[in-house]
């Protein structure tokens, strides 16, 4: 049930964020506060319970930032421009039938890449999701597993690619929406934070 109280404490915090920045009319405010307090205690969620909110958080992600991401997206597969048509080619997703060897290999190697995670070895664990991609490329947990990899070195443009590419071989993986979000947030602030230093 975690994903489901990850997302319940995002539609939580976007409704709180509706009150406060004066979204939601005052006579509405009431209505609103109940129908929170309803879907908190429908889900065992308690936004005020600190150690439940680490847990769950997806920050620094927002719900209206994965969400405007997953709008992009879509509109992307579903009407490229005729300059992404151009370049879709060799961006497209994969027409490649691998054979059992080369996704029992793929497998082997997407293990690997799993390991080295563990062990926050993320060049190699890139190495290894790289080599499945390449075995196996109409998988998207491998371009998935990757943009994880990416974004944890900080490299979070080839992760915002990775997940991409993960939903173009897929539009019904989810946990690349997920990856997708998370690093088109970190690279959206990432000029404030130079500014700031």
């Amino acid at each position: 049930m975690s994903n489901k109280q990850r997302l319940v404490l995002s539609i939580i915090d976007f409704l709180n964020q509706s009150i406060q920045d004066g979204t939601i009319k005052q006579d509405d405010k009431e209505s609103l506060e109940v129908a929170i307090q309803c879907i908190g205690e429908a889900f065992e969620v308690d936004p005020s319970d600190e150690a439940q909110r680490t847990r769950l958080s997806v920050q620094p992600a927002t719900l209206p930032s994965i969400f405007d991401v997953f709008l992009k997206t879509r509109e992307k597969v579903a009407s490229p421009s005729s300059d992404a048509a151009s370049t879709s080619a060799s961006t497209s997703a994969p027409t490649v039938n691998p054979s059992a060897a080369d996704k029992e290999y793929a497998e082997k190697a997407k293990a690997s890449g799993n390991s080295y995670m563990s062990s926050k070895q993320y060049d190699s664990a890139i190495e290894a999701y790289t080599r499945a991609i390449t075995l196996d490329p109409t998988n998207p947990v491998y371009y998935s597993n990757r943009a994880a990899a990416y974004s944890s070195k900080n490299a979070h443009n080839e992760a915002v690619l990775d997940a991409e590419k993960a939903i173009e071989v897929d539009s019904s993986f989810v946990k690349a929406y997920h990856r997708l979000g998370t690093a088109s947030e970190i690279t959206a602030l990432l000029p404030l934070h130079s500014a700031v230093d």
